[in-house]
């Protein structure tokens, strides 16, 4: 994963790097005003579908929380910077040769998709729909899109797959996706990135110690917009989490949340979080509330990613849309102690097992309400 904090005289550059609005946005098509701001790296996380080896034990998420990037591991399962860019070849036949942009209109707002140079017009075919099926995901999630109006930006590189996907929350809402030339239809079908991107967009911005609840809510609800929408069985999504989570686990010398920015923490820690606030207000508001209505009750507040909140103002906005404590009281608990989670006796309790589901669990009700 890769984070851009822009200062105020960085962001004058983006923002003025062209005398026309539309040529700097044309910019980080290009990857040129990414490259001037200074992209810095972050560890990986693996997709669930597809897991591989996290960080070595104790690796340092990127602390600064301006820009959220997510960035598929290679197939060593080692972190490595995403590649850059690779400009059209020279035998790239002229439709290709410039960008291509294209407008969506869909569950109340704008994408406006941006095609970088040297992505032929089969790929440009499957990446829009790619786009507007990721969108109704999330949307059907959240209720609504997060923002009504973003760039969606495509630049190519070498190989097959999305390799990286960056979420800017300056000079305008925009996701930078890099994209093999030769992705498949199956491929696309199967990425788990643009989503999260997407719902990076439903939360506004927070301080750097708070990481972990932007990195969690993407990581746990992408799984969860997926599944709803019929992308993922729930039994893949229930497998997944049980062997990721521990992951997230406090280790030797924790701090809480807010003080171990570690990469298990960061994304997998987060998610237990989510994990453990959406049990509980599913348990105590009888199925009828839950994490998804908690965080639409952030939108319906005015949150999202193009605005900076602290992050008690966004649990407590949480909080009332379900009428409860549950998120508050949750980070009061593990925002400064490790706080480890019975993660067996949890799953136990859910009905989760290796095998299947026990729908006799006490909690299976609240299982099968998570995913639908």
């Amino acid at each position: 994963m890769f984070r851009l904090v822009i200062k105020p005289d960085q962001r004058r550059l983006a923002a003025g790097s062209a005398a026309d609005p539309v040529a700097a946005r044309r910019q980080l098509v290009l990857g040129t005003a990414a490259a001037a701001l200074g992209a810095l790296q972050a560890p990986a996380r693996a997709s669930l579908l597809a897991q591989r080896p996290a960080p070595a034990n104790g690796q340092k998420a990127d602390p600064n929380h301006e820009q959220v990037v997510a960035q598929k591991d290679p197939p060593t399962g080692t972190s490595s910077r995403a590649r850059a860019p690779v400009p059209p070849a020279a035998s790239t036949p002229p439709e290709e040769a410039q960008p291509v942009i294209q407008t969506l209109q869909l569950a109340g707002a704008r994408l406006e998709v941006q095609f970088a140079p040297g992505l032929d017009k089969r790929l440009r075919r499957l990446a829009l729909a790619w786009v507007r099926r990721s969108a109704q995901t999330v949307a059907g999630y959240f209720g609504r899109f997060p923002v009504a109006r973003v760039e969606i930006l495509m630049v190519p590189v070498d190989g097959a797959g999305v390799r990286a996907g960056t979420t800017f929350g300056e000079p305008e809402l925009s996701i930078r996706l890099r994209l093999g030339r030769s992705t498949r239809q199956a491929q696309l079908r199967d990425d788990w990135i643009l989503v999260h991107e997407m719902v990076h967009l439903a939360l506004p911005r927070v301080a750097p110690a708070h990481n972990w609840l932007h990195e969690g809510v993407a990581t746990y609800v992408e799984s969860v917009a997926r599944a709803r929408a019929g992308w993922l069985a729930p039994a893949t999504v229930w497998r997944g989490w049980m062997a990721a989570m521990p992951q997230g686990q406090p280790q030797a010398g924790d701090a809480g949340l807010d003080h171990t920015p570690t990469w298990g923490r960061t994304y997998w820690g987060g998610a237990i979080f989510c994990l453990r606030a959406d049990v509980q207000m599913l348990t105590r508001s009888a199925g009828r509330a839950g994490l998804r209505q908690a965080l639409q009750g952030v939108l319906a507040a005015g949150g999202h990613f193009g605005v900076a909140w602290p992050v008690d103002r966004i649990l407590a906005s949480a909080d009332a849309a379900v009428g409860q404590t549950t998120m508050t009281d949750l980070y009061q608990q593990m925002k400064a102690s490790p706080q480890p989670t019975d993660l067996d006796a949890l799953w136990r309790s859910l009905g989760v097992m290796d095998t299947g589901f026990d729908e006799a669990a006490p909690l299976a009700a609240v299982r099968r309400a998570i995913l639908s």
